[in-house]
């Protein structure tokens, strides 16, 4: 019996190795590529040319880090108060605005493509930054998260927070956030590499525009003999959130997965 449990085990662990190894193969060919240039390998060709002398590339980059770091400092401070304000605060109407948020969250980009477009419209912010920042900085799915942590929080310290003070944002800030951590980070990664994969709003918002899109929409405007190099700079904040962050996210995911 423990034999058969052994090898039933291995053969699992073999699979799912090379089911990684799949999946991963792409990003190893990426890197590998981009070390060659000029018919010789293991040199930084690649690299001194996109960054040094196509300058352009650093510019664009520098545009995605903007919107990412940008929309996921807004997000994060609009949907926090907005969660706990539907996880703790009692007023008529909360839970039936709140099932309007679950369906918002539920909607794809395109069918709430045309109101957007015509708010950005009207207030003349098409081909504007704000046109790419402010739809996503306004995120259902965020205010779901926090409000789903928020709720696990024992009533109990909020009661006695507010025996010292009947101030709301000292609450939020000395006595929620502290408890809310796990939500935050997890929220901001997945926030940031949303943003910074962003290419349907670039494309509509912002498409008169070329001089401030990201570089997930100028990536395939730059030459082929560094479009390696390229994607793996690309690549590096998403794999470095990743890795500094993994243990955070697996473990909001459990908190989220059973309610906190």
């Amino acid at each position: 019996m423990k034999e058969s449990i052994k090898t039933g085990y291995w053969a699992v662990m073999a699979v799912l190795l090379i089911a990684g190894l799949v999946f991963f193969s792409p990003v190893l060919v990426t890197i590998l590529r981009s070390f060659r240039f000029g018919g010789s390998f293991l040199s930084l060709g690649q690299y001194g040319e996109l960054l040094i002398t196509n300058y352009t590339f650093l510019r664009f980059f520098w545009n995605s880090a903007f919107y990412a770091l940008t929309i996921t400092a807004a997000c994060i401070i609009l949907s926090f108060p907005l969660g706990f304000l539907f996880a703790r605060i009692s007023f008529f109407g909360r839970d039936t605005l709140f099932f309007v948020y679950i369906i918002a969250m539920m909607l794809p980009f395109q069918a709430t493509l045309l109101p957007n477009y015509i708010q950005i419209r009207d207030f003349a912010l098409l081909n504007t930054p704000l046109a790419l920042v402010l739809p996503l900085a306004f995120s259902p799915f965020a205010v779901f998260m926090f409000r789903q942590f928020i709720k696990s929080i024992p009533s109990d310290i909020l009661d006695y927070a507010t025996l010292d003070t009947s101030s709301a944002i000292m609450i939020l800030w000395h006595i929620v956030l502290p408890q809310v951590r796990t939500a935050v980070i997890a929220l901001s990664v997945i926030v940031f590499c949303e943003s910074w994969n962003m290419v349907e709003p670039v494309l509509i918002f912002a498409a008169k525009n070329p001089d401030i899109h990201p570089l997930s929409v100028t990536m395939g405007d730059l030459p082929s003999d560094v479009s390696f190099s390229a994607a793996t700079v690309y690549m590096v904040p998403i794999l470095f959130l990743f890795l500094l962050f993994k243990k955070t996210l697996s473990s909001a995911i459990e908190r989220f997965r059973w309610g906190g």
